[in-house]
């Protein structure tokens, strides 16, 4: 017994041996194997051993990658294409926030588009997210042929929706022409929302973002001053009537409830753009998502299947895996 365990010991006494001349020292297999006398086979089956028993522990420090874990693992969970996640500082607070995770957030997404390099017709939504993603864009990220406007944008108060300047810019970066949607987001009863669809030149519009293979879209909370209600679209008392049913954000206008349905019916047949079956049915769906509060439309947007590439911060996709 006291000679296996002495052969034990120089086994593993080899093994570490073997794993600091790999690991600290930076010798190759063929290298350790001369200096030990093992072929370099053994050295191999040494290092597999190393790691299998815990004398050697290989760890990814590096800050990004817990980013990594964070997208493989919204990939695997909800199956989707992608997942790029920003990491913002704990220590901004409020507005300043979410700020800093629009900048951040768009960065990712910028990367990503540029990687993904979708041509033909891309259709695009508005709001304070996509503006970041728009400004951020280098020249000839990609070549495309046309950039749509997904639904209206035509504020009903001072607050500008800056639709246009994205449009332009996403056409300008990408050589491509370019088509609005002259009409607003929400309008004040259905039977106008069907009369407006009806227009040639909405219907054209609407047409071309229906026919888009790629979408790229932020995914809005329903905050008093959130685009699409800060800009008149919807009043307070429906604002109140929103939140009672279950809202929890919007994607190109549409607002859902936590399991990714329509939140409230009358107020969605009011909406100016494509539907979301529309949106399901496009190949790549890029879903953008930045600042407090996004969690809930994320996975929202998630559930509904209208994203299938998803952009985010470090918060919000804590926050979807945590719930999800």
């Amino acid at each position: 017994m006291l000679a296996v365990q002495r052969r034990s010991n120089a086994d593993v006494r080899l093994m570490v041996r073997v794993a600091q001349l790999y690991y600290r020292l930076h010798l190759s297999q063929q290298e350790i194997g001369e200096r030990v006398g093992l072929s370099r086979f053994q050295v191999g089956r040494l290092l597999d051993r190393a790691v299998e028993e815990s004398i050697v522990r290989i760890e990814v420090v590096h800050p990004d990658a817990r980013l990594v874990e964070l997208e493989d693992a919204l990939m695997a969970r909800f199956g989707l294409d992608a997942a790029v996640v920003a990491d913002v500082p704990a220590a901004t607070q409020g507005l300043a926030a979410d700020d800093v995770a629009r900048d951040a957030v768009a960065e990712v997404a910028v990367d990503l588009l540029a990687q993904r390099a979708p041509v033909g017709t891309i259709a695009v939504s508005w709001g304070r997210t996509m503006l970041a993603v728009a400004r951020r864009l280098p020249m000839g990220w990609t070549k495309a042929d046309e950039i749509v406007q997904l639904n209206g944008a035509t504020s009903r108060s001072e607050q500008p929706t800056r639709a246009n300047e994205i449009v332009e810019r996403f056409a300008a970066t990408t050589g491509a022409s370019f088509r609005t949607l002259a009409a607003p987001a929400i309008v004040g009863t259905a039977e106008l929302s069907t009369a407006l669809a009806g227009d040639p030149a909405v219907e054209e519009a609407l047409d071309a973002a229906r026919a888009a293979h790629t979408a790229v879209f932020g995914l809005g909370i329903p905050a008093p001053d959130s685009p699409h209600l800060g800009s008149g679209f919807v009043t307070p008392d429906e604002q109140a009537r929103l939140r009672e049913k279950g809202a929890v954000g919007d994607v190109v206008g549409r607002f859902l409830d936590a399991q990714g349905e329509i939140a409230w019916r009358k107020l969605d047949r009011r909406a100016v753009g494509i539907s979301l079956e529309d949106l399901r049915a496009k190949p790549l769906r890029v879903g953008v998502a930045a600042g407090t509060g996004r969690g809930p439309i994320a996975l929202a947007a998630i559930r509904a299947a209208v994203v299938n590439v998803l952009a985010c911060d470090d918060g919000t996709a804590s926050w979807v895996l945590a719930h999800g």
